[in-house]
């Protein structure tokens, strides 16, 4: 299971990125890159991604994400959604437990 620092959008942000903008889907850069991976190596992948669901009003989750050994994404799981308090920072202040 990788460190979930590793997508951790925080590190890059400055005023003209903020970190919601590295959100993506689940089948996004992130996990196509991981799938790679994990059908090189053999592995199975669980990790999280800063996913935008567009599904559900491009709604922001932190979403773990299954990897099988053969690259394919065997399921994904959207455990909060972040509330935002919006102004400068743009940082999250409290998380929702995921209600569908």
């Amino acid at each position: 299971m990788l460190q979930e620092a590793w997508m951790m959008p925080f590190a890059f942000c400055t005023r003209e990125n903020r970190w919601c903008e590295f959100s993506e889907p689940v089948n996004g850069e992130s996990t196509q890159f991981l799938q790679e991976f994990a059908l090189k190596y053999n592995m199975v992948i669980i990790s999280s991604i800063l996913e935008r669901d567009i599904n559900h009003g491009e709604t922001l989750w932190n979403t773990a994400v299954i990897i099988g050994n053969h690259g394919n994404i065997i399921d994904s799981l959207e455990y909060c959604s972040f509330l935002f308090k919006l102004g400068t920072s743009m940082e999250p202040v409290a998380f929702v437990d995921c209600n569908y």
